[in-house]
């Protein structure tokens, strides 16, 4: 009988790349332009892992759902002229990519489940050289975002692994929700932007403490 398929899915912003410095300057730059004060940068921080409409209404709970809609408008066309300009080159974690080659000749499957919408998922890939390495995406664009289960039931379909093979690693309590959604085991990175004890409570069984560390974890929460 041949091993059962085993499947990881990552998310991104937090997880692989860290984003959060540009996407604290353009929400502060949106703020701005609607004559709204700036968010500390640790309060962002927080919203990080939501749909962007998700984390404009967490991050102003007093905003109707028009500023919501009028400050993700905003948003979206500063990010997008910011990156047609150059500037967004968000780095990867260290050793990010060194664990995903290591992962790949493990014989995992790799796949991508994020907020993000599609443009963004792949500039970040492109950015990397990490074309051809997931074999599934997921993302803000192709259906209910997370922490509704459906884009980790589009994956599993689109591979063929079952979720009982599957580990969903992320850094937020959304990405962990997500994982429970769905019935996948979750795993938490201690290098991402919601503290571990958050991810533990939404139901982490384990938390990396650095990248290196993941690939002896994922085993070990497969192995559960």
């Amino acid at each position: 009988m041949s091993d059962p398929l085993t499947l990881v899915i990552f998310d991104l912003d937090g997880t692989l790349v860290d984003s959060l410095d540009g996407i604290h300057a353009c929400m502060t730059r949106t703020l701005e332009r609607h004559g709204m004060p700036p968010l500390d940068r640790d309060i962002v921080r927080g919203g990080i892992g939501l749909s962007l409409e998700g984390a404009w209404a967490q991050l102003l709970p007093d905003a109707s759902p028009a500023d919501v809609a009028a400050l993700t408008d905003t948003y979206k066309q500063l990010f997008l002229a910011n990156r047609a300009a150059g500037h967004d080159r968000d780095a990867l974690f260290p050793d990010a990519k060194a664990v995903l080659t290591a992962l790949d000749g493990k014989g995992h499957l790799l796949a991508i489940a994020t907020n993000k919408g599609r443009p963004g998922v792949e500039h970040v890939l492109n950015l990397h050289g990490l074309d051809g390495q997931f074999i599934a995406i997921r993302s803000a664009h192709d259906g209910p975002t997370k922490p509704h289960p459906d884009a980790v039931h589009d994956i599993l379909r689109a591979t063929g692994a079952e979720a009982r093979h599957t580990v969903f690693v992320g850094d937020t309590e959304t990405d962990m929700l997500t994982a429970k959604n769905a019935n996948v085991a979750a795993l938490g990175v201690g290098w991402g932007y919601h503290e571990p004890q958050m991810l533990l409570n939404a139901g982490a069984k384990a938390i990396a403490p650095e990248f290196a560390a993941l690939p002896d974890l994922i085993d070990e929460v497969l192995a559960l």
